[in-house]
C-alpha cells in the first residue's frame, strides 16, 4: 500500500454496510496513484480496504455530506475547526483479495479505521476479470477499467446461459461473437435455432471479405451445416419434418389432446400407424391396402367392418405396411377407436356421443393437414421408412434428432437451423414437438452417450412458454426437463429473448450465467430479480439505463455483477437496424 495514498478510512460497520470518511485533500472525487487517476466518488465503483493479511473489496452504494462530530485523525483538525462537512462514502463489502485471487464473501468485515485505496490495474483484473481471467472465451471489456472479461468453457457452458435485452441492444451481436470463438474450437458442437434467418452471415470469413463479395465460410469444409426448415432458401437445402418422426411425445405436443379421452385415442392411433394404408380418393384408411373401412366422419354404414379392423389392430394381427400413411390416417384411427360401440340391439354402430368426445381432436388434425403454412415445414404426406426396412417410429425419431442435433458420427461443428419459414402461430407447436422428441431421445440414450452440445434458442419467448391444453391447462414442457436435467446428458442451453417475462420461469431459474442488455419493462426486470439469485434491486435498476452494446453480466461466469461493453462479432449477424435516413435523399 506504500505506493498509493489512502482516500479515506472506515468509521462505521453495520452488518454488511460500511461507512468511510473521505479525506479532504482529494475533494472526494479523484484519487491519484502510481498507475494514474481513479474516480472514487462513483456509485457502483470499487475500493480496497487494508485489512492486514487481506484486502477487502468495497462496492460503493452512495455518498453524502455530514457535519463533523468527532475528529478521527489529526489531519482532519483543520477541517473540523473550519466547520467543513465530512464527506461520507457508503458501500458493501463484496469479498476480498488474497494471494492473487478474489473470493466473493459478503460476511467478512474490515477493521474500524482500515484505510481505503483505489484499485490498481492488477487488482481490477483479479476482481473484474472473472474467476478464469485466462479463459479462452472473451465476453467483453469492463466498461470503467477496460479490463478484458474472460471465462473458461466449463464455467460458461456446464450450466445454462440467458441473454436478455430489448430489440437492437446487441443480443444477437454478442451471441454471434461468443459463438464465433466457440466454433473455432476443433471439437465444438453448436446447434442454433435461428428464428429470423440471421446467423448464417455470422459464419462467413469477415465483414471485409463479405464487402469484397467473398461469402466463403470461416470454418473448414464439413464443419458448418445450414438447414432451412421448409423450402430451399438462402443458399441452403430445405428440409420438411416428417410428421411421423416426431413420435408420440412430439405429436401429442403438436395436436394438444385432452387427457381423459383424446390422449388415449391419439396414442392408439400413433401406435398403429405402421399397419395403416391411406386411400386419398375415398378419404379413408384400411389395414389390407385394398378396402378402406376406417373413416373419421362418423358415417353409419360399414361400422361392423370398421370394428373388425380395429379389433385386429388391438390384437396385433395387422400386417406391417410398406410406407407411412398420410397424416389424415390419424383422424380415422382416432374416430373409429373411440366411437365404435354396440347399440341396444347388440349391433356395432358409430356412437355419436362418443364421437363428439374426440371430434375436437379430429378437427385439429384436419386443420393442420389443410394448413398450407404447416405443410411447408412439416411433411404430412407420409413416405418410405428411413432405414429402408420396417416402419419404426423410434428409428424415425432418432434419425430426425441426429439430423438436427447431431450424433457421435456428425462432422459439423455448427448447425444453423433456419426457422424463418415456420409461421409464428405454429412455432410453439412445431418447435415444441422437436424439443419433446429431442428430450425423449436424449434421456433414452442415457448419460455419456451424447456428445456435449450447446443448443442456442434465439427469440425463446416465441416457444419456451406454456401452451394451453384441453384439460390440464398447460401441456407438458420438454424444455423444462431439458433445462433441469439436460446438463447431466451433455446439453447446455443458450436462451436469447427480448421478453424474459414470457419465458418459462422454470427454464430461467436454471440459468447460471445472465447477460442482460437494456430492458425497460418493469415486468421483465421483476422476472430477473426473482429468477436470478445474483441480482439485487440495486443491480437490476442499472439495466434500464444501459447504453447500446453494454450489458450487465451476473452469475457463475463472473466473480460479481459486472457491466461490460460486449465483444463485437466479425462478421455480424443479419440483424441491423432499418435504414430510414435514405428517405431524405433522391438516391
Amino acid at each position: 500500500m506504500l505506493s498509493r495514498t489512502a482516500i479515506g478510512y472506515v468509521v462505521q460497520i453495520d452488518g454488511g454496510q460500511v461507512t468511510l470518511n473521505l479525506l479532504d485533500h482529494h475533494r472526494g472525487q479523484m484519487a491519484s496513484h502510481y498507475q494514474g487517476v481513479t474516480p472514487v466518488g462513483e456509485v457502483g465503483g470499487l475500493l480496497v480496504l487494508d485489512g492486514g493479511y487481506r484486502l477487502f473489496v468495497l462496492k460503493i452504494s452512495g455518498l453524502n455530506f455530514s457535519e463533523p462530530k468527532e475528529i478521527h485523525r489529526p489531519s482532519a483538525s483543520s477541517q473540523s475547526q473550519n466547520g467543513q462537512p465530512l464527506r461520507h462514502l457508503h458501500g458493501t463489502v463484496i469479498g476480498w483479495v488474497e494471494a492473487g485471487r478474489f473470493v466473493s464473501d459478503n460476511l467478512a468485515s474490515p477493521p474500524l479505521g482500515a484505510e481505503a485505496f483505489p484499485l490498481t490495474g492488477e487488482e481490477s483484473q483479479i476482481v473484474l476479470g472473472g474467476p478464469e481471467p485466462d479463459g479462452p472465451i472473451t465476453l467483453g471489456n469492463e466498461y470503467k477499467t477496460g479490463n478484458s472479461v474472460r471465462t473458461g468453457l466449463n464455467r460458461l457452458l456446464a450450466q445454462h446461459i440467458a441473454v436478455l435485452g430489448s430489440s437492437g441492444q446487441g443480443k444477437s451481436c454478442f451471441t454471434a461473437a461468443v459463438l464465433q470463438q466457440l466454433a473455432d474450437m476443433p471439437n465444438s458442437r453448436i446447434v442454433i435455432f435461428d428464428i429470423n434467418g440471421e446467423y448464417d452471415r455470422a459464419f462467413r470469413k469477415s465483414e471485409s471479405a463479405i464487402a469484397a463479395g467473398d461469402m466463403e465460410c470461416r470454418l473448414p469444409e464439413g464443419a458448418y451445416q445450414h438447414t432451412v426448415i421448409g423450402e430451399d432458401a438462402d443458399g441452403a437445402e430445405g428440409y420438411r419434418i416428417p410428421y411421423y418422426a416426431l413420435g408420440r411425445q412430439g405429436l401429442n405436443r403438436l395436436l394438444l389432446p385432452s387427457e381423459k379421452t383424446q390422449r388415449p385415442a391419439l396414442s392408439f392411433a400413433i401406435d398403429n400407424l405402421k399397419y395403416i394404408h391411406w386411400h386419398p380418393a375415398q378419404r379413408g384408411a384400411s389395414i389390407d391396402g385394398v378396402n378402406p373401412v376406417l373413416f373419421d366422419d362418423c358415417r353409419q354404414n360399414g361400422a361392423a367392418e370398421a370394428d373388425r379392423a380395429i379389433n385386429a389392430l388391438r390384437e396385433r394381427q395387422g400386417q406391417l405396411a410398406q410406407n407411412w400413411p398420410h397424416m389424415s390416417a390419424l383422424s380415422a384411427l382416432v374416430a373409429e377407436s373411440h366411437s365404435l360401440a354396440p347399440n341396444n340391439r347388440g349391433a356395432i354402430e358409430r356412437n355419436g356421443f362418443q364421437y363428439g368426445n374426440v371430434s375436437p381432436l379430429i378437427t385439429r388434425i384436419h386443420r393442420l393437414v389443410d394448413d398450407e403454412m404447416l405443410r411447408a415445414v412439416v411433411d404430412v404426406s407420409g413416405g418410405a421408412p428411413v432405414n429402408g426396412g420396417n416402419l419404426d417410429m423410434r428409428a424415425e425419431g432418432e434419425h430426425l434428432v441426429d439430423k438436427i442435433f447431431g450424433c457421435a458420427e456428425t462432422q459439423w461443428r455448427v448447425h444453423v437451423v433456419n426457422l424463418r419459414q415456420v409461421p409464428q402461430d405454429l412455432m410453439p407447436l412445431v418447435l415444441g414437438s422437436m424439443l419433446e422428441l429431442y428430450s425423449q431421445v436424449l434421456f433414452r440414450r442415457g448419460q455419456g452417450n451424447n456428445p456435449a452440445t450447446l443448443l442456442v434458442l434465439e427469440e425463446a419467448h416465441h416457444y419456451l412458454r406454456p401452451v394451453p391444453d384441453g384439460d390440464s391447462g398447460t401441456s407438458s414442457l420438454a424444455y423444462e426437463r431439458l433445462a433441469k436435467e439436460g446438463r447431466k446428458f451433455g446439453l447446455a442451453l443458450w436462451l436469447s429473448t427480448q421478453r424474459p417475462s414470457e419465458v418459462s420461469p422454470t427454464v430461467l431459474s436454471q440459468c447460471n450465467t445472465w447477460v442482460s442488455f437494456r430492458l425497460t419493462s418493469e415486468q421483465d426486470l421483476r422476472v430477473i430479480s426473482s429468477a436470478c439469485e445474483w441480482a439485487d434491486k440495486r443491480e437490476v435498476s442499472r439495466i434500464a439505463g444501459l447504453p447500446r452494446q453494454h450489458a450487465l453480466v451476473m452469475g457463475g461466469t463472473v466473480a460479481l455483477p459486472t457491466c461490460i461493453r460486449s465483444k463485437s462479432a466479425d462478421p455480424t449477424p443479419k440483424s441491423e437496424d432499418g435504414r430510414f435516413d435514405g428517405w431524405a435523399t433522391n438516391e
